[in-house]
């Protein structure tokens, strides 16, 4: 068994986002805070199923054509191979919890070692 608290990970700070990422064997769990006014459009698909959590602010999300928007508590899944994205849509940061499952390498490689 492995445990992990995220506010005692390191963070990693791309200027429009702070990450701090868990792997596991078959997934990947990845809490982000994306900054208030960072126009962060990014419509991008990949071959993981993503679910992504809404813990703090407001998110528009778009997929296959609908746009919805969440405040915390929101959840939306993203299927794989389907082009989407997450804009900040609101006035403060934007905290998300994103699952992908199988997991991803180029995130994973974002986590604590053992």
């Amino acid at each position: 068994m492995k445990h992990y608290h995220f506010e005692e990970m390191e963070a990693h700070d791309t200027g429009e986002r702070i990450q701090r990422v868990v792997a596991g064997e078959r997934l990947t769990v990845l809490r982000q805070t994306i900054r208030a006014g960072v126009d962060m459009y990014n419509p991008h698909s990949h071959p993981n199923e993503q679910m992504t959590i809404v813990l703090e602010g407001t998110a528009r999300f778009a997929c296959g054509g609908k746009e919805v928007i969440l405040g915390p508590g929101g959840v939306v899944v993203f299927p794989p191979n389907q082009e989407h994205s997450t804009r900040n849509a609101g006035d403060g940061p934007l905290v998300l919890e994103e699952i992908f499952t199988p997991g991803v390498g180029k995130l994973n490689e974002l986590a604590p070692g053992d």
